[in-house]
């Protein structure tokens, strides 16, 4: 997706969330942006790849895929968790508990759609037909399994809603602590995600050739 198409979709989205009764733009998070900004350009990204995957001929016949576990791993899900069940947990609470209810019902529509589109990428990731004939062509199928997980950093997401309580003030106070919280433990698990993965075994030796 272009960046002027993901701007023409932020516009659209933020003018129908603010002609709402009773929505005022100065309550919604300034964190708002980033999110609907880099999951559509994520996810447009992503479908690019995928449609250049599908025009390659001569691929091996399907393989049995390789499971859900071994595509996402224990910490990439725990960090997938926290930042999309943690996050929507904290906005119910905000929404329940205080008088922000502006800022945590956007927080959490914006959450959503970050949601929505490293889902849409996962679910491929683990879903899609596996392709193989030989070792060699068994791990390219898993390393490009691999490269589509990590066009989805869940974590980020995470970090960048610590705009609002440390820059915006646009957040409840009560919830700083919790907010700071919520992005550490996300990161922490992302970190041991790219730990494990770097001890991914190496793609057996072969002419993969350049890419162009």
């Amino acid at each position: 997706m272009s960046a002027g198409g993901v701007g023409f979709a932020l516009m659209i989205t933020s003018g129908f969330l603010q002609s709402l009764p009773g929505v005022r733009g100065v309550e919604m998070p300034e964190s708002r942006y980033f999110y609907f900004i880099v999951a559509t350009l994520t996810l447009g990204q992503w479908a690019s790849i995928l449609h250049r995957e599908r025009q390659l001929g001569g691929l091996p016949a399907p393989t049995r895929r390789p499971s859900a576990a071994g595509v996402l791993g224990g910490w990439y899900l725990a960090s997938f968790l926290i930042t999309f069940v943690g996050g929507a947990a904290l906005a119910v609470a905000m929404y329940l508990t205080t008088s922000s209810r502006t800022f945590a019902w956007t927080w959490l529509v914006a959450l959503g759609w970050a949601a929505l589109c490293c889902t849409t990428i996962l679910v491929w990731a683990v879903t899609r037909r596996g392709r193989g004939e030989d070792a060699a062509s068994v791990a390219v199928d898993a390393e490009l399994r691999y490269q589509d997980r990590r066009l989805s950093a869940p974590a980020a997401f995470a970090v960048v809603s610590l705009i609002d309580p440390l820059f915006s003030h646009r957040s409840p106070p009560a919830f700083t602590w919790w907010m700071v919280g919520y992005a550490a433990l996300a990161v922490a698990t992302a970190a041991l995600a790219y730990r494990r993965d770097r001890r991914r075994p190496a793609l057996p030796p072969g002419d993969y050739g350049t890419g162009a």
